[in-house]
């Protein structure tokens, strides 16, 4: 078995459902892209502002020669259920919100394949990224074989859609890269259409100042005429994946670690996250992905979807937040 397979055998032993191999070298295309979305004022938040070290594998590890590029699809068979009715309104969660904090979990898994490579190969150096860190993860996917662009800007992998999370592995082992995915979303164009804000702008372009899912983490206060559009949600969107035909048919795989939390399951209770402290705060949100925003900017989410629920029950939660939440973004 040549290393290339076993590297891949290792990533599925170790729980990644899709590995592929590229090479270490610049992402031509992607830095062009990512500065002419910065002319144009669409650069996206949360990011490194560095578009050469996002950009440029060897920046982050100059002996990189290879790039294993991984994945682990998140989908459940759960749906939302996020509702405006009753006594008490049910807000939107993303999906990759839903289980445990996929950071930690991709980190753990990706250093059992370093330590694999350290027992294989002398001299190895070798850095691991979630999306946290500098690279640009969808791109580095694409280039490596392990899936390609949507119109909506998603990564898709075969078989698994969009639903998956990235990260990868920078090392100085030379590797064969594996084939480009040839696959692409022909004339469809369900996600552009779909689009609550009208935030796909064209094929692939993506205005991160009318997402929802950048609206829900952003800080301050989010603008009064977008807030209509984002219903019930909470925390990201899953608008332009839900339509799409590749995802209806992507694998469930159902991984026990990204199951809806018990705490706050698909849907979280609206006028429970208004008023919620901060130490429920973090036994509900703390073991999940959403966590990292802070009870502020999901309150002031929760307050701007009691809102939009037009439920009367919403009512005095929503007066005694007007009245008496010290956090303005919230009484916003």
């Amino acid at each position: 078995m040549s290393l290339e397979a076993e590297i891949k055998a290792v990533a599925r032993e170790v729980g990644f459902d899709v590995a592929a191999i590229g090479r270490a070298d610049p992402y031509v295309r992607a830095h062009r892209v990512l500065e002419e979305r910065r002319a144009r004022g669409h650069y996206p938040a949360f990011t490194e502002a560095d578009i050469a070290l996002r950009c440029d594998p060897k920046r982050l590890l100059p002996s990189a020669r290879s790039v294993i590029a991984l994945g682990i699809s998140y989908l459940t068979a759960h749906r939302s259920r996020a509702t405006r009715a009753g006594s008490d309104p049910k807000g939107q969660l993303s999906r990759y919100a839903w289980g445990h904090d996929y950071h930690p979990i991709m980190r753990a898994r990706m250093q059992a394949i370093i330590e694999f490579l350290e027992r294989r190969v002398p001299d190895l150096e070798a850095q691991a990224f979630v999306d946290t860190g500098p690279p640009v993860d969808r791109e580095v996917a694409a280039q490596a074989g392990l899936g390609w662009y949507g119109k909506n800007a998603c990564l898709y992998v075969p078989g698994y859609g969009s639903w998956v999370f990235l990260g990868e592995i920078f090392t100085n082992v030379e590797l064969k890269p594996d084939p480009p995915v040839s696959l692409d979303c022909g004339d469809c164009d369900r996600c552009i259409r779909a689009c609550p804000t009208g935030a796909i702008v064209e094929p692939f372009y993506v205005d991160p100042n009318r997402c929802i899912s950048h609206l829900t983490q952003m800080g301050g206060a989010i603008p009064k005429e977008l807030r209509p559009a984002m219903g019930l949600k909470v925390f990201g969107c899953d608008v332009c994946q839900e339509v799409c035909p590749w995802n209806q048919e992507a694998i469930v795989a159902d991984r026990p670690e990204f199951q809806p939390l018990p705490e706050v399951g698909t849907a979280p209770s609206l006028i429970d996250m208004l008023t919620m402290t901060k130490g429920e705060f973090r036994r509900r949100f703390g073991p999940t992905a959403a966590a990292w925003r802070g009870k502020k900017t999901l309150q002031r989410n929760a307050a701007i979807a009691l809102g939009n629920s037009r439920n009367p029950a919403a009512v005095p939660a929503l007066a005694r937040a007007l009245a008496e939440d010290p956090k303005p973004v919230v009484r916003a």
